[in-house]
C-alpha cells in the first residue's frame, strides 16, 4: 500500500525553494508513496512544470501572494475579512518588525485557514514560516517534517522570523531538515533543545535536465559585443543586488567592456532601474525580469556572479555548476560548502571591491575561466546521496 504524502510550500515562482521542490518532485517513487500538493496559492511560472503524477490541491489561500492594492477587493467580495485584516496588519506591522507581522498574519490566519481532514502518513512543509506552522497545527499526520531554507542568525538581524512560534512547530515535529551545514548550525544555536531533529539534505538540481534547457536558445544575440556577467537572483536586498550595480560601475568606469544581465524579479526592480539609468548604466546593466528557463542566460555568460549577502543552499549557483560556467561567489558561510575557492569557482570578499577584483581577475585570464570550468566538470552529481537520505527519513 502507497505511503499517503502531503508536501505544503507557499507558491511556485522561480526561486531556489521552489526549484529544489520540483528535483524532489521529479524523484520520488510514485509506486511507493502518494503525494498531494498544497500551496498557499497557485501563482509562479513554474506551477506548470509540477509533475503530472502529483494531486494538486486548491489553494489555502488564492490573494497570499497577492499585492494588498489587488487584494483587498477580492477578499472583500469573497467575505474574507479575517484574511483581509492578516494581510493589513502585516502590511502595517512589517514595517516596524516583521517578526511581529509574521506572528500577526499567524495569529489571524490559524483561525481561518482551512484544517487538512485527510490524515496522511507523512506531513511535510517544504518551506519556513507559515508552511511550518500550518503543517504542525493543521495537519493530521504520522510524522511531520518541517524545512529550514536560511542562515536563521542572519534574519534574525532584521527581527524574523517569530522565534516563538518558531519553537513550537518544531517541537511538534519530528524532523527538521536544513539544506546546508551552515543553516543547520544556525538554526541549531536558536533552537538548541531540537538539536537531536535537525538534518542537512541539500537543495539540488537536475544536472542533465539543465544542461539540456541551457542549450535552447541564443539569449544573447540582441546585445552589443563584451564580456559577460550574469546573475539570477530574487531582487531584493539580502541577494546583494546592489552590490551588483555598483560593481557594474566601477568596472564600467574603469573601461572594461563589460554587461551584466540580470535574471530574476522583486520588489526593487524599479529601484535597481532607476539607479542604472542615473549612473548611466541602462545599457550595460540590464534586468531581464522572471524567466522559467533562465539557463540560457547562464550558458552564454563569460561569468557566473552571486553577490549574496545571505544564502542557506544557493540553487543558482548549483545551476551554474551544471552548466559549468566560471563561478564567483561572496565569502559567506553557505558558499564555502558549495565552493572550493581557486580550485571551483573564486569566492570573494562580500564588498564591492571585493566582486569587482574577482570579475577583473577573470575579465583578463580565460585559461582562469576554462580551468575553473573543467574543474566542475570533476564534481560528483549529489542527487543521488541526497534523496538517499530523504528516503531514508520517511520510511523511518
Amino acid at each position: 500500500m502507497k505511503k499517503k504524502i502531503i508536501i505544503i510550500t507557499q507558491y511556485m515562482h522561480t526561486g531556489g525553494v521552489e526549484k529544489s521542490l520540483l528535483t524532489l518532485l521529479d524523484e520520488i517513487n510514485y509506486e511507493k508513496y502518494e503525494i498531494d500538493l498544497l500551496l498557499f496559492d497557485h501563482s509562479g511560472i513554474l506551477f506548470t512544470n509540477i509533475p503530472q503524477n502529483v494531486n494538486i490541491l486548491p489553494p489555502l489561500f488564492e490573494t497570499y501572494s497577492t499585492p494588498l492594492s489587488n487584494a483587498v477587493p477580492k477578499l472583500i467580495k469573497q467575505g474574507s475579512i479575517r484574511l483581509l485584516i492578516g494581510k493589513v496588519l502585516a502590511s502595517g506591522l512589517g514595517k516596524f518588525s516583521r517578526g511581529m507581522g509574521t506572528g500577526i498574519r499567524w495569529s489571524v490566519y490559524r483561525h481561518t485557514l482551512r484544517n487538512m481532514q485527510k490524515h496522511y502518513d507523512i506531513a511535510i512543509s517544504y518551506i519556513d514560516f507559515f508552511c511550518n506552522y500550518y503543517i504542525t497545527e493543521k495537519v493530521k499526520a504520522d510524522k511531520k517534517i518541517v524545512f529550514n531554507h536560511m542562515d536563521y542568525a542572519y534574519a534574525q538581524k532584521d527581527g524574523w522570523p517569530c522565534i516563538k512560534l518558531d519553537r513550537k512547530s518544531f517541537i511538534k515535529s519530528d524532523y527538521i531538515i536544513s539544506v546546508s551545514e551552515s543553516a543547520r548550525k544556525s538554526l541549531e544555536s536558536y533552537f538548541p533543545e531540537s538539536k537531536s531533529k535537525m538534518h542537512v539534505i541539500k537543495n539540488r538540481v537536475s544536472q542533465e535536465i539543465i544542461r539540456k534547457m541551457a542549450k535552447s536558445q541564443d539569449v544573447y544575440k540582441e546585445y552589443a559585443t563584451g564580456f559577460k556577467i550574469c546573475t539570477i537572483s530574487r531582487l531584493v536586498e539580502e541577494k546583494g543586488v546592489w552590490l551588483a550595480l555598483e560593481s557594474c560601475y566601477m568596472l564600467v568606469s574603469q573601461g572594461y567592456n563589460v554587461q551584466w544581465i540580470l535574471v530574476g524579479n522583486g520588489p526593487l526592480r524599479s529601484e535597481l532601474e532607476k539607479r542604472a539609468i542615473d549612473l548611466g548604466l541602462e545599457d550595460k546593466f540590464i534586468l531581464v525580469g522572471e524567466k522559467s528557463n533562465p539557463y540560457p542566460y547562464i550558458a552564454g555568460c563569460d561569468v557566473y556572479v552571486q553577490p549574496s549577502k545571505t544564502e542557506a543552499h544557493c540553487i543558482a549557483v548549483e545551476e551554474a555548476i551544471a552548466i559549468r560556467r566560471p563561478i564567483i561567489v561572496t565569502d559567506i558561510p553557505s558558499f564555502n560548502e558549495q565552493i572550493t575557492n581557486d580550485e571551483t569557482g573564486i569566492i570573494v570578499p562580500l564588498s564591492v571591491e571585493g566582486i569587482y577584483e574577482g570579475i577583473k581577475k577573470l575579465y583578463y585570464s580565460k585559461e582562469l575561466r576554462q580551468k575553473l570550468s573543467k574543474r566542475l566538470t570533476l564534481l560528483e552529481d549529489r542527487n543521488k546521496q541526497a534523496i538517499k537520505k530523504f528516503t531514508q527519513l520517511i520510511e523511518s
